[in-house]
């Protein structure tokens, strides 16, 4: 039996229905044909939302449906490295293995501080009744705390410049993953060439970081070091080219989650003053006036939940893709083509109305213990499952808790009237122009 999907047009299929309007038309497919969909988007193509399904692609069959040759080719490589990110088969496999203790949560403990301190210095900086673009600042103190953990820099200088460098990198990132173009890292562009620079100093300031750590017996107490001290399981470490490929990506991938999620839960947050309140009385009741810790990241359910429920609604990453290396049925009974796309979309899954009753509508009580319970474990994945999930989640969830903690027990922000705040869906899900808001005093 055909699998059902929108009528396709000829050649193009329905790439210029999904470029138009990506979320949208996602979103309608799954509404009108149902938890598989079969599309044509650039190839034969499936949108997958059942989360048996997603189990069995994510998970029961993983090894059968690898990233797609935009990250993992060996030209793209040159782009995204050799790491934990373009890693396939058993090397992923065995690259994880090696690097997992390095984000256990007992480790990554140790960084609560830098999140807190970077936090407040933010917030100093902000002024009473001052405007605000709370897309970049949170882009901004994410990548500063990304950078500090990964490097314990001090200097405020050499954090900017490296900063800078990582945020060029970025942007030429999404303009790699959106583009069209079969060829887009070979065209002339200035963004190329401002990259070029930019790789260059990210590489130097990292090969002159390893550097420094080798020849001196001082150990340092940041991620750096815990990836020079990584084992694999025969009890060899990663050489230094490795662990550059790593810390490469780990400066991009580190913070543009967290700062999307944040975005979004203030953006969400401002509309409801209820639920504002609540978090604000969490925090003053765990607080007081003294900075937050690790310590207290189980006194604070309410804040994680409001962060999982802005995730929910606007999830950072939006959409994976994975390719099938053989045939394969699903759960569902849907065959499955070698060399067939699968499109497992988080702005699709999070909303279905047979796990999230009014599913537009912000309810952080969605993830109190009993409704998390109440759901099929694959129904919600902002940070991925299986053999492939976002490594970092841990320092994620403690880095957005503590910040959105953080600024709540400080201040408070309100949405600036008449702008139209639009999600757009790039490498993650931002908020297209930005969202401008007030800075209110507590």
């Amino acid at each position: 039996m055909k699998t059902p999907g929108p009528p396709a047009l000829p050649l193009v299929g329905h790439a210029p229905a999904f470029l138009r309007d990506k979320l949208g038309f996602l979103a309608r497919c799954a509404a009108e044909y149902g938890d598989v969909v079969q599309l044509d988007i650039g190839g034969r193509t499936y949108l997958v939302s059942g989360p048996d399904d997603i189990k069995h692609v994510l998970v029961s069959k993983s090894d059968n449906y690898e990233k797609t040759a935009r990250l993992t080719s060996a030209r793209r490589r040159r782009f995204f490295g050799d790491g934990l990110v373009t890693a396939m088969g058993p090397a992923h496999l065995r690259q994880r293995r090696m690097l997992q203790p390095s984000f256990h949560r007992s480790v990554i403990a140790r960084f609560a501080g830098v999140i807190t301190a970077a936090a407040d210095e933010m917030l100093d900086r902000w002024e009473p009744d001052a405007v605000i673009d709370i897309h970049e600042r949170m882009l901004d103190v994410t990548r500063r705390i990304t950078l500090r953990s990964l490097f314990a820099i001090e200097s405020d200088a050499k954090l900017e410049a490296l900063g800078s460098a990582v945020s060029t990198r970025r942007r030429y990132q999404e303009y790699l993953l959106g583009s069209v173009l079969p060829f887009a890292d070979r065209l002339p562009t200035r963004l190329r060439r401002r990259h070029e620079h930019a790789d260059r100093e990210i590489d130097a300031f990292i090969r002159d970081a390893i550097h420094h750590r080798r020849s001196s017996s001082v150990r340092g107490d940041d991620l750096l070091q815990l990836l020079m001290q990584a084992t694999f399981d025969d009890g060899s470490h990663m050489d230094d080219q490795q662990i550059r490929h790593e810390v490469r990506s780990l400066t991009v991938a580190g913070f543009e989650t967290v700062a999307e999620a944040l975005t979004w839960a203030w953006f969400l947050l401002a509309q409801f003053p209820a639920t504002e309140s609540a978090i604000i009385s969490e925090v003053s009741a765990v607080s007081g006036n003294r900075s937050l810790d690790a310590a207290d990241l189980p006194s604070l359910p309410y804040c994680r939940m409001v962060l999982a429920e802005a995730m929910r609604l606007y999830p950072p990453t939006w959409l994976f893709v994975r390719v099938a290396q053989e045939d394969d049925v699903l759960p569902s009974g849907t065959h499955i083509p070698a060399g067939s796309k699968i499109y497992l979309s988080q702005w699709v899954i999070h909303r279905n109305p047979r796990f999230f009753p009014n599913p537009e509508t912000f309810d952080p009580d969605r993830f109190a213990e009993d409704a998390i319970r109440s759901r099929p474990r694959y129904s919600y994945l902002p940070f991925g499952a299986g053999r492939r999930l976002c490594i970092g989640e841990e320092f994620a969830w403690m880095q957005g808790v503590l910040l959105l903690a953080a600024i709540a027990r400080r201040t408070r922000l309100q949405l600036v009237a008449g702008q139209t705040v639009v999600p757009e869906p790039n490498v993650t899900l931002r908020p297209r122009n930005g969202i401008r808001m007030r800075v209110l005093g507590r």
